[in-house]
């Protein structure tokens, strides 16, 4: 058979088919190389911008949310432990006991360091948008502008010496503040509360508790003064007697803070929660919440697991009982079956929840100033709560413990320290909104709901 061999001119044109020439083959391994390290770029810098830091709180401006270094007493005469803030302390002054109120030793107190805390780097955070005016209607409770909620920690660098007691060996956390203002808002101190552009701020369920500061707990069969303590007062042996301790309104005194003149005034957000010793479904609790010089009664009943909370509306009937009182208000809560029994007064309404959810809240009308929690008529059967914890919200104060204090509108961030009395913050700051090259990072929040008021109990 005869066969045809190819041109000798076309042989090179095939062996250029089948192979690549070399420019081909640099410029697809250079753009492979550049890929491969793109890819190990940006999976660095998201990790970078993801990785959680660890710092130590030295500085008392967020007690008792975030704890700060203490000063450590114990009484000679009941011996009890006596834990106040670092900052709040005043080595020249004298300090009593808070539980027996006799005068301590302050010579040799022990010096203990703050928590450390947890913070994802700002850079996961968007650009802030300076000059933001009015508020987003999707907004969760407070508020959110750039990744940055209302309540929100932040950690920032510092604008003075906030570390006491700083050790070097620790990645300190130069500042942490609270964000109770956002970007293009007009934020005024007032009554308490924050406002923005007008409005009262009042927070959620979830964020309050995360705020709430313990002014008081019972533990069924202790009889350490330690651990039940009502305000200042004596501790008592039962819940009754420990409720009975209250006689004047919850007011916004931190007692950890040994040496703090400021003035104290009536709050407006309580709150009061009960352990159930063992899961009952058959149990009855009466108490009263006073407003001013009236009472509001309050009685949850179960009966088969299903609850019937009852009460009865405020400003009608007084502490003698001598006016007639309305219809009460009736909710029912079905297969309720609670550890932790919480009943709060928030932002002018009555809520009932437990240690995961609300269950019922009923709005409250005017009310009296001064609330406490008193009078615990009924606890059936007997031993059903085996601890009671007595807290409040943030009452917040203006510039050298004024009643009151605006910021107005622009771009940056408002920041408040939680112990206001001590708390260099925006308020005493000459460029009051902090923005976002001072941003370091913002603090983890709390997954529990009672995580921090658990975290609160004497140790």
């Amino acid at each position: 058979m005869k066969t045809t061999s190819p041109l000798p001119d076309e042989i090179p044109q095939q062996l250029g088919a089948q192979r690549p020439s070399r420019w081909f083959v640099v410029a697809t391994l250079g753009l492979l190389a550049f890929l491969i390290l793109g890819l190990i770029g940006a999976y660095l810098l998201m990790r970078q911008s993801h990785v959680v830091r660890v710092g130590r709180i030295a500085g008392s401006s967020m007690e008792p949310a975030l704890r700060g270094p203490r000063l450590e007493l114990v009484c000679t005469n009941c011996q009890s432990s006596n834990s106040w803030t670092y900052d709040a302390w005043n080595p020249n002054r004298e300090a009593r006991c808070r539980f027996c109120r006799e005068y301590l030793e302050t010579s040799d107190p022990k010096l203990t360091q703050g928590e450390t805390v947890r913070y994802v780097p700002i850079r996961r955070l968007r650009p802030s948008i300076a000059g933001r005016t009015g508020l987003q209607e999707d907004r969760p409770s407070g508020g959110q502008s750039d990744l940055v909620d209302r309540w929100d920690m932040l950690v920032l660098e510092a604008r003075q010496d906030d570390n006491p007691e700083a050790d070097p060996k620790v990645n300190q956390a130069n500042q942490v503040k609270r964000v109770v203002g956002l970007p293009g808002e007009t934020i005024r101190i007032a009554q308490g509360r924050i406002y923005a552009d007008g409005k009262p701020i009042v927070p959620t369920l979830r964020e309050f508790l995360q705020q709430a500061v313990l002014i008081a707990h019972w533990e069924l069969g202790s009889k350490s003064p330690g651990e039940n303590q009502s305000g200042e007062n004596s501790p008592g042996n039962t819940l009754e007697e420990f409720l009975s301790g209250f006689a004047a309104p919850i007011d916004n005194a931190l007692p950890i803070n040994a040496h703090d003149s400021h003035q104290l005034v009536a709050v407006s957000d309580i709150g009061i929660a009960m352990r159930l010793a063992q899961p009952q479904s058959n149990w009855n609790l009466k108490f009263q919440l006073a407003h001013g010089d009236q009472r509001l009664p309050i009685e949850l009943s179960c009966y088969e697991k299903d609850t019937q909370v009852t009460l009865v509306a405020p400003g009608i009937q007084d502490g003698t009982g001598s006016v007639p009182s309305p219809l009460p208000q009736i909710g029912l809560i079905r297969s309720w079956q609670p550890t932790w029994i919480h009943v709060v007064v928030l932002g002018g309404r009555l809520i009932v929840f437990d240690e995961g959810q609300e269950r019922w809240s009923v709005a409250l009308g005017p009310m009296q100033e001064g609330l406490r929690w008193t009078d615990l008529s009924l606890v059936d059967p007997p031993g059903l709560i085996d601890r009671c914890m007595i807290y409040r919200g943030l009452h917040y104060r203006g510039i050298r413990d004024t009643p009151e204090q605006e910021f107005k509108a622009a771009g940056g961030w408002i920041v408040l320290g939680d112990n206001g009395t001590i708390s260099e913050d925006s308020r005493y700051w000459e460029r009051p909104r902090v923005v976002r090259d001072e941003l370091l990072g913002i603090l983890e929040p709390r997954t529990g709901l009672m995580e921090g008021l658990v975290k609160q109990l004497p140790r």
